[in-house]
């Protein structure tokens, strides 16, 4: 008789295992189709402080993205320091030549807004601004935040906002985390969308294992995909999920909240000990070369989230000036094969 109950339990149990796998693979090839028709799109991020810490010139780096590399749709940040360096003082001639730049070649931009950008140390605060007063903070991002979207909401080139960057991962960057809430992103969310409430906003997440649960919730989620990166206690770490993880988090994040998804960070660029500007081509090769790169591009592929933007840009154009341009010659080619 015990025997028949326990062998009634793991009826009971493998039974329940096999509905919810059969459901959450239902659910997986629900978005898949609804993704069919669309092809992959690959972009890539920009950012003119990352460039100029290899010693480049930013400008030309960005326009050879445009112009040899052939990327037309890019992601840039209007970061608040160069931005508002004075209080109330505005200069947008950095965002101006980047968004005519792409105009002149039919490229598309999505506009990075916020207290807390793309690159490290992530929040790009004013000098004048005290980044310890949580209510400071607040009320002048939000006032650069309409500023920005008042400045660009009628150019066409500018095709969506990104409000943040991972605003609230707490762990990576230079960021009092009193000022990384759900409350302040609602309310910059907010803010974005009454001056402009005609383009996508994006709102993205890092943990390459969460869900973005607790919101707020915009258009679009956008994922990070590192594959190969340094730990300092593990030394090389890679993630062990496969692609097909994130597609298992996108079908869920568009049935349960209706969101587009989109992969706003695929990793492009080597990731070692002391940060990638400071490690040699031989150390970099343990994380990204062209081949890793390839991998990463079908990885990507396996989750079935077709808008995809690429990381690395100011690495690849830094390699190729100082003598190792394969990784610059790997993305030319990758698109230009489309």
């Amino acid at each position: 008789m015990k025997r028949l109950l326990k062998n009634k339990k793991i009826l009971i149990v493998s039974l329940a295992i096999a509905f919810v796998l059969f459901e959450n693979l239902m659910l997986m090839i629900r978005y898949s189709r609804l993704s069919s028709g669309s092809a992959y799109d690959f972009g890539v991020s920009f950012s003119q402080v990352q460039a100029e810490r290899y010693g480049s010139n930013w400008k030309e780096n960005y326009l050879a993205i445009l112009d040899d590399l052939q990327f037309k749709k890019l992601r840039i940040p209007a970061y608040w320091d160069r931005l508002e360096p004075q209080k109330g003082q505005y200069d947008f001639s950095e965002t101006d030549w980047m968004i005519d730049e792409a105009k002149k070649r039919n490229a598309k931009v999505t506009l990075v807004v916020g207290q807390k950008s793309i690159r490290y140390p992530e929040c790009f605060y004013p000098a004048w601004l005290d980044r310890n007063d949580t209510q400071e903070v607040a009320t002048n991002a939000n006032a650069m935040i309409a500023a920005v979207a008042k400045r660009y909401k009628d150019n066409p080139t500018v095709a969506s906002w990104q409000l943040e960057n991972e605003f609230l991962l707490k762990t990576f960057g230079q960021c009092p985390s009193q000022n990384l809430t759900n409350k302040a992103l609602a309310k910059e969310l907010e803010t974005l969308r009454s001056v402009d409430s005609s383009r996508p906003i994006v709102l993205t997440q890092s943990d390459q294992f969460g869900f973005p649960i607790f919101g707020p919730l915009s258009d679009t989620t956008g994922f990070s995909m590192y594959r190969t990166v340094w730990n300092n206690k593990l030394g090389y770490f890679r993630y062990p999920q496969s692609g097909h993880f994130f597609w298992w988090k996108a079908a869920i994040m568009n049935l349960l909240y209706g969101q587009k998804v989109k992969v706003h960070e695929l990793q492009a660029e080597a990731w070692g000990p002391n940060g990638n500007e400071y490690i040699s081509h031989d150390e970099s090769q343990k994380s990204m070369d062209p081949k890793k790169f390839m991998e990463n591009i079908e990885y990507a592929k396996q989750t079935r989230i077709k808008d995809v933007d690429l990381w690395g840009a100011e690495w690849w154009y830094h390699q190729k000036h100082t003598g190792n341009p394969q990784m610059w010659n790997a993305v030319r080619e990758f698109v230009a094969k489309g």
